[in-house]
This record gives structure tokens, sequence and C-alpha cells, in this order.
């Protein structure tokens, strides 16, 4: 048999050399086909699925939505405005969570998210007036009456929930504001759409 072999091989570096190839082209194969396989995967159209969600797990999404995973960088005054568009809600969130120095914050420590009522528009009209509460949201794009005590950090805080956007609003209305901290109780200004 080793002669009928040596008939087609010339010799055994050969023969060698085509069963290394041969053992190549089996390993490169298998992982194309393993490249095939895990780009396969699931489609799933909207409303077509039949899963439904144990009780706990949907007691663990509540808890998701609940609470909050610190990352580096964070203190309370981002985390309230990411949550709850509010920095001073921050307070709240200590409070919560029964912390003794509020700035001092571990990345990857889980915090409880208190339920924030959030307060609704008071008139939804083209012209929005404030009521008399401090905490009235306006809507963004009308115009708003200044009353007593108003000022543009605590119009932008309404209408943003962020005090900084003042200067959009001052912007807008720099043809009847000369300057940012002169605003008259009646005046009719426009809040810009960010």
């Amino acid at each position: 048999m080793f002669k009928a072999g040596k008939k087609y091989f010339k010799s055994s570096e050969e023969l060698v050399s085509m069963l290394l190839g041969l053992a190549i082209m089996v390993v490169v194969v298998s992982l194309i086909f393993n490249f095939i396989q895990r780009k396969k995967g699931t489609v799933e159209i909207p409303g077509a699925s039949d899963i439904t969600l144990s009780e706990e797990a949907i007691k663990q999404k509540q808890e998701d939505e609940n609470s909050y995973t610190v990352v580096k960088g964070d203190n309370l005054w981002k985390i309230a405005e990411k949550k709850y568009n509010d920095g001073y809600a921050w307070s709240k969130i200590a409070k919560a969570n029964n912390l003794k120095n509020a700035s001092i914050l571990y990345a990857g420590q889980k915090l409880k998210m208190p339920v924030i009522e959030k307060t609704a528009v008071v008139e939804k009209t083209n012209t929005i007036t404030a009521a008399t509460t401090t905490n009235t949201t306006i809507e963004q794009g009308t115009d708003y009456k200044v009353v007593r005590n108003d000022n543009l950090w605590k119009i932008a805080v309404n209408a943003y929930g962020d005090g900084y956007k003042w200067v959009n609003i001052w912007k807008e209305n720099k043809a009847i504001i000369p300057h940012a901290g002169l605003l008259e109780i009646g005046m009719t200004i426009k809040i810009p759409k960010l």
C-alpha cells in the first residue's frame, strides 16, 4: 500500500502538506459555519410576541424604574436632572436613600428613586400666566405673562426644567427686555421651543 501511495505522492513531505492543508480547510469551514450561525437570529415582530411576564419580572422592572445605578462622575444634582428634569429634586433622592453625606456617591451604588409628582400646565392658551404656586409648568412655544416675583431663571426652570436656559428666553425677547434683570409685571414674553 505504501508503494501505491508513493505512486500518487512523490515524497512524504507532500503527504504531510496535503494533510495540513486539509486540516486548515476544515478549521476555516467550521469558523465560517459558526459565524453564519451566530448571525442568524430571531426577528421580533411587534405585537406578535406571546411572551408573558411573570410577577417576578414585573416586580423587577418596577424596581429598575424606581432605582438608579450611579456611574462615574454622577452627583445627586445630575441624577435628579436625568430622572426628573429638576436638579432641585436631589434633596428628595438624598432623603429617600438616608444619605448622611449627599456629596459622596460611589460608582455602582444603587439609589432608590422617590416618586415625585409632576406639576401640570395651569392654562393651555396662547398666553400662559403663572398660577399662585411657584411650580407651574410653562409650555414651550407660547407667550407668557410676567407676574410678581418672576425672573428669567424661574421662568426657564418652569419652561425647560433648567434655569440655565434663561439665556434662550432673553435672546428671544431682547427687543422688549433690554437687560436680563428688568422684567415688568404684566409684560408678555415669548417662550421659545428648544
